[in-house]
């Protein structure tokens, strides 16, 4: 049987310790060990606006991706 290549994005678990708390201006949320703090008008957005943060850090860290002839599957 031929082998099948398929390449999917896959998004890792990383546990992070972050603090979040109420001020005058909204929520806000910053991650101490990476110096990252973010800022929105509610809870249930400052959280998936601190992953964001720690997703393009995190990305930041690899080398360009190379272009490839395979496509992506969704």
């Amino acid at each position: 049987m031929a082998d099948h290549r398929v390449t999917l994005s896959v998004a890792p678990l990383l546990r992070m310790k972050c603090e979040f708390w109420i001020s005058d201006d909204g929520w806000n949320g910053c991650c101490d060990q990476l110096s990252i703090t973010v800022q929105a008008g509610s809870f249930e957005r400052v959280k998936p606006e601190m992953e964001i943060a720690l997703g393009k850090y995190m990305e930041s860290l690899l080398p360009e991706a190379q272009p490839t002839g395979i496509a992506q599957a969704a």
